[in-house]
């Protein structure tokens, strides 16, 4: 019996300290196992670059959440016009955009022509002045 990823989060009331604070006390509370997939909301819109980049330094991989931001940012003009010049959907701009900056990205759907579009997003890449 193992685990393949084990989730830690705070009871719903605890007070936000902030992402790396809580890593770092969870790092130096003398735990055995460290960890490897740090989550937090991370997206073209919400990005956060020194605090993905401070992760990714110890070795610890980024699991956007709100990757695709529940598709709130789809109508924006930058995803609109990068739909556009890549013929992709608003989601498959912003998967690509996450897995070229080594984040993991999931999007969650239940629509089986959305999964099979989300997993569409291998096939190309986006120009660095896209980023």
């Amino acid at each position: 019996f193992y685990f393949t990823l084990y989730c830690i989060l705070p009871p719903i009331f605890a007070p936000c300290w902030g992402v790396q604070k809580d890593f770092n006390e969870l790092v130096e509370s003398n735990i055995t196992i460290q960890p490897v997939v740090n989550q937090f909301e991370i997206s073209p819109f919400m990005y956060r670059p020194s605090l993905a980049e401070y992760f990714q330094r110890k070795g610890v991989s980024v699991s956007a959440s709100k990757g695709i931001g529940r598709g709130e940012c789809f109508d924006k003009a930058p995803i609109q016009k990068l739909s556009t010049k890549y013929s992709k959907s608003p989601a498959q701009i912003m998967l690509r955009w996450g897995l070229q900056k080594n984040f993991c990205v999931v999007a969650k759907t239940a629509t089986p022509s959305r999964m099979r579009e989300n997993r569409s997003v291998l096939d190309y890449y986006l120009e660095d002045e896209d980023m």
